[in-house]
């Protein structure tokens, strides 16, 4: 009824005021203030209410043109898709004649360089080649936010926001990562190797990841996906590869990032609190989704923000029961609603969860085809254990798996107690460097020497990237733990060194 009265009273003053043209268009502006801040989809709705409505086709041209010049020059970020609908259903299809025929170009290029990155728009392919070599494609991180920086070396306004974006990089300590995708739009690469390294060599945050990329020849037609037609241009996406935020500042960044991180923290506090009181079973999880079903109705941001939130909060738990939770969420609200969600999510988290139900609880472990330290060809299971079987998958570089196999040496003589065989296998492309590796372990924090030899431990790696373990076993990550009987039956996956410990000793 409100949208009647307000079209029925913009009419009437159109009527009387015909004559006097600033006066109809005042008011007309004073509507399209009104409804400024709705969404697209909503405002697109009540302006082809309003231009059907005029009585002929100079005014609605008159007031098609009016509202596609408002949306453009809005300071509401997202406004500009309004002026792409209305460009694309009035004026480029014909439907309405553009009133000047000069300008015409003008509006061609905004509405084709503008389409493809609209707000809430999954965001376009995109791969670029790499300061470091080889070549990126900026929507594959997963499970945080993604930046898009376009910028020159010899921009004055570039000048001043990218040390502004760079203490930003410095300072963040939010609760998803982040990756900054710097993007080089020249053709310099002296210039740009000198600017990357000058400005973002030294951001180290544990948080964030830093790509420097570009495109001299333009080949990725990024000018044309993600409208960058001048610089600097900035652009933030969340886990979901959904275009957030575009046409941003260094200080409009760091406001849209406090609001999601907000967002993030409190649901974040609020699964702490269920998994503190009544667990992170599937049970519990059920009945918290449903809960927010209720409230979330028909808002498909907050949709895909919630569960895509508690999805990653639950994989980030690293315990099976709070896995197989993450995989209900899953299976029931990312890959059941298709039509929510962005192909690359829906891939992702498809292949997340077939790689969960690889080796399952219960089930006989999967044997693969391993190498030797001296290179000779085995399987993961060649050799039968007393009683038990540990598969310690892990890489030389990764931290953590230093710490689990320090670890898991203290534990020898448990382990040998218990008649545990250890097999330790490197999933990593570097052969020297696994070598290199087995000559300077077996050393606890100590000091204390712990041998490998014997029958209790056993170090094999992957045919990279060719063996058939990464088939068979989900080593996307690592480190992982996997507890087998004497007959290779599954126990336990994905614990940790502590857990394991429990579980031996019960």
């Amino acid at each position: 009824m409100r949208r009647l009265c307000l079209i029925a009273t913009l009419l009437f003053a159109f009527c009387l005021c015909r004559a006097q043209e600033g006066n109809v268009y005042d008011s007309l502006r004073a509507y399209l203030d009104v409804i400024s801040t709705m969404p697209v989809d909503s405002i697109a709705a009540r302006m082809d209410a309003l231009i059907a409505s005029a009585d002929s086709d100079e005014a609605r041209v008159g007031i098609a043109g009016t509202a596609f010049n408002y949306f453009l020059e809005s300071p509401v970020m997202g406004a500009e898709g309004v002026s792409v609908y209305i460009a694309d259903n009035y004026f480029l299809n014909k439907r309405l004649k553009w009133p000047s025929e000069a300008s015409f170009a003008n509006l061609y290029t905004f509405a084709e360089f503008n389409r493809q990155s609209l707000l809430g728009m999954p965001a376009p392919e995109l791969v670029l080649e790499s300061l470091e070599g080889g070549t990126v494609d900026v929507r594959e991180a997963t499970g945080g936010y993604k930046i898009l920086y376009f910028y020159e070396d010899a921009c004055a306004t570039c000048a001043r926001q990218t040390p502004l974006l760079a203490s930003i990089l410095k300072e963040y300590d939010g609760t998803m990562p982040l990756a900054f995708y710097a993007v080089y739009t020249q053709g310099d690469r002296d210039a740009w190797a000198r600017y990357a390294i000058t400005n973002f060599g030294r951001i180290d945050n544990p948080k964030v990841q830093i790509f420097n990329l570009w495109d001299p020849e333009g080949a990725s037609e990024f000018h044309k996906k993600y409208s960058v037609l001048t610089t600097p241009s900035l652009l933030l996406l969340d886990a979901d590869n959904r275009i957030v935020g575009r046409r941003l500042d260094a200080a409009s960044l760091a406001e849209l990032l406090g609001q999601k991180e907000s967002f993030t923290a409190s649901l974040y506090d609020l699964m702490n609190g269920v998994r503190d009181n009544i667990g992170l079973g599937r049970e519990s999880i059920s009945d918290v989704c449903e809960a927010f079903s209720s409230r979330i109705g028909t808002d498909a941001d907050m949709y895909r923000n919630t569960y895509l939130g508690i999805y990653n909060y639950l994989r980030g738990q690293g315990d099976y029961e709070a896995l197989e939770s993450a995989v209900y969420v899953a299976e029931r609200y990312i890959i059941g609603r298709p039509e929510m969600w962005s192909a690359e999510t829906l891939a992702q988290t498809g292949e997340a969860v077939r790689r969960f139900n690889l080796n399952p609880l219960g089930a006989v472990a999967s044997d693969a085809t391993l190498r030797k330290r001296c290179g000779g060809i085995t399987t993961l299971l060649a050799k039968p254990s007393k009683n038990y079987t540990v598969l310690f998958f892990n890489l030389i570089s990764c931290s953590e798996c230093a710490s689990w196999k320090q670890q898991l040496l203290e534990m020898k003589p448990l382990l040998k107690e218990k008649g545990v065989r250890v097999i330790s296998v490197y999933v990593g492309p570097d052969t020297d460097e696994w070598k290199d590796s087995l000559r300077h372990s077996g050393t606890t924090p100590s000091g204390e020497r712990v041998s490998t030899c014997g029958c209790w431990w056993r170090d094999l790696r992957t045919d990279w990237p060719y063996s058939d373990l990464y088939i068979k076993y989900d080593v996307s990550t690592a480190p992982r733990l996997y507890l087998l009987d004497a007959d290779n039956t599954v126990i336990a996956k994905d614990i940790s060194p502590e857990t394991l410990k429990q579980l031996l000793e019960q």
